[in-house]
């Protein structure tokens, strides 16, 4: 394939929007090979919670998922750098790199070219910050930092503190995000779904997962060893099961010290992990809003071609028009 007209086609859109079910048909339909953009799935074991539907894929081939152990670190530029690679290697092929996942970071900073750049010490001031420090601070605060450190750009999420100590600890050790056009052209498609409507098939997701095993399988990564702190920065959906375990552990254990710890930590109400369905009421209810600020985060880039639920055949004329 000649490089100068190298395409990708991403889907993208909110949690339970159907992601998966139209980049399979868009890949089967128009010989492609999905590349996961969910920065959860890369992770083994990590299955239900994340929605990896593997059987939904069939003999589409697919790539960056069960890449990492449960506790590894993982972060955008490791995606961009695997994402990029593979994109090459499935043009290569002749075949067309389908992006798709709810992480509309990693597909943004794809779709626009970001990478790190290190950069001289001598050339910028730095002023240090240990971790520690920049958790104990306010997102506004952490917002001021990133602001005098580097520039931030529209594919950073400057709500998720998470996201925000990491492009400050980036521009600490002199590494900044820069921008370089990439040499392919990119249709962005994006699913949207009435509120009520995707509120019901989250629920409904929700309760499929529980029913799948959802309990067992975090259970399992417990006893594997994967820490409580690494499960509550990986995910909504595994930090409060994950909590609601350990609430009941030290519940059995009327360990009532620990337990406000807990409390405190999770920032959860005490009502929500004392029983098996508040837990669930309550994830539902946090991946509702959730899904909220996905699609609120999403509408900044007009550059979105938006299909209502299953309108698979706009979808299809949309990749028809694109690839000739």
């Amino acid at each position: 394939m000649n490089k100068s007209k190298r395409k990708i086609i991403c889907i993208v859109g909110p949690t339970a929007s159907g992601k998966t079910g139209l980049g399979v048909k868009i890949a089967k339909k128009f010989d492609g090979e999905i590349i996961s953009a969910d920065s959860r799935q890369v992770f083994r074991g990590l299955d239900i919670g994340t929605g990896k539907d593997l059987g939904e894929y069939g003999d589409v081939k697919y790539h960056l998922i069960d890449i990492c152990d449960p506790g590894d670190e993982f972060n955008l530029f490791d995606w961009l750098e695997l994402a990029q690679k593979t994109i090459a290697d499935i043009h290569k092929r002749g075949k067309i790199p389908v992006i798709e996942g709810g992480t509309g970071l990693y597909v943004q900073a794809l779709v626009e070219g970001f990478a790190l750049q290190q950069v001289k010490s001598r050339k910028i001031k730095v002023e240090r910050y240990s971790r520690k420090q920049l958790e104990e601070k306010t997102v506004e605060e952490l917002q001021e930092i990133c602001n005098s450190l580097c520039a931030v750009s529209r594919s950073l999420d400057i709500k998720n503190p998470h996201r925000l100590i990491r492009s400050i600890e980036r521009a600490q050790s002199y590494q900044v995000p820069a921008k370089k056009k990439p040499d392919y052209k990119v249709l962005q498609i994006g699913i949207k779904w009435p509120k009520d409507e995707l509120d019901k098939r989250i629920d409904k997701r929700v309760e499929e997962w529980f029913e799948a095993g959802f309990e067992d399988e975090l259970r399992s990564l417990l006893e594997k060893g994967v820490s409580l702190d690494w499960l509550n920065k990986i995910g909504l959906e595994y930090r409060i099961l994950a909590n609601y375990i350990y609430y009941q552990n030290l519940k059995e254990k009327n360990d009532n010290e620990k337990i406000n710890t807990l409390i405190e930590n999770c920032k959860l109400e005490i009502d929500n992990l004392s029983s098996f369905e508040s837990m669930k009421e309550k994830m539902k209810i946090l991946i509702h809003q959730y899904a909220k600020r996905q699609m609120t985060w999403f509408k900044r880039f007009p550059e979105i071609k938006w299909i209502e639920g299953k309108d698979y055949k706009k979808a299809e004329d949309l990749v028809e028009k694109f690839s000739s």
